[in-house]
């Protein structure tokens, strides 16, 4: 008798021990279905395509924005699998993004916005900028910190690019306190600290491309997007 209740004593407190090592870590995951009903800005189409989202650019765009209809908190994890499918397409993600415009609704430019116009609303945002594919663009792979209306808290770089078109990868954007990072198929290519980290913001996916003599617009496809935050 003393035994078996040993052993139940045991076994409660090992419970008791299991869930009070454990978190209330939330993971959202976000379907293509829900990814298209995001709030988008500039010149765009999106497409369910099986289990993914097809977005590209259309005539006129400077650049095609998603933006998440609600605020993550300050610490999270982004993972998700991208594919560029032009050789233009930028692969931009705002995270940690806030509008000081004192309302909870998001504010977009005018569909009539000139480029310097959009320039301007994207640089009186508070947010963490990583572009991981440019090489459109000439330049390579990067990671600040937006402090409008013209600085930057960090600004970093890679010395080559790292994605090709046609292929997925498995992203992962990590904010934990003061340290921020960036997976690409597991390696960590970003690992920053911020003494003074923005706290809960918006995400926002953008794709941007360039024209050259033959117009080829930014194309991209998205899936298995998971947010995990406490």
């Amino acid at each position: 008798m003393k035994t078996k209740l040993l052993i139940a004593g045991i076994a409660v407190l090992s419970t008791i021990a299991f869930r009070c090592g454990q978190t209330n870590i939330n993971q959202e995951k976000i379907t293509p279905k829900e990814l298209a009903t995001w709030q988008t800005f500039d010149k765009g189409k999106s497409a369910v395509q099986g289990d993914e989202l097809i977005v590209e650019e259309t005539e006129g765009s400077d650049g095609y924005f998603m933006i998440s209809p609600k605020k993550y908190p300050s610490d999270f994890k982004l993972n998700y699998k991208v594919k560029a499918m032009s050789e233009s397409t930028v692969l931009i993600t705002l995270f940690s993004v806030l509008q000081n415009n004192g309302t909870e609704g998001f504010q977009l430019p005018a569909e009539t916005a000139t480029p310097q116009e959009v320039w301007n609303w994207r640089s009186e945002m508070t947010h963490y900028n990583l572009t991981i594919n440019n090489r459109s663009h000439g330049i390579t792979p990067f990671f600040f910190k937006n402090i409008p209306p013209s600085s930057r808290g960090f600004n970093e770089r890679l010395q080559e690019n790292i994605m090709e078109v046609g292929q997925w990868y498995d992203i992962e954007i990590g904010k934990q306190k003061n340290r921020l990072w960036f997976k690409l198929n597991g390696q960590k290519f970003f690992d920053v600290e911020d003494a003074d980290p923005y706290k809960k913001g918006r995400l926002i996916f953008r794709i941007s491309g360039t024209t050259g003599e033959k117009t080829i617009f930014a194309k991209a496809a998205f899936k298995d997007i998971v947010i995990s935050y406490e």
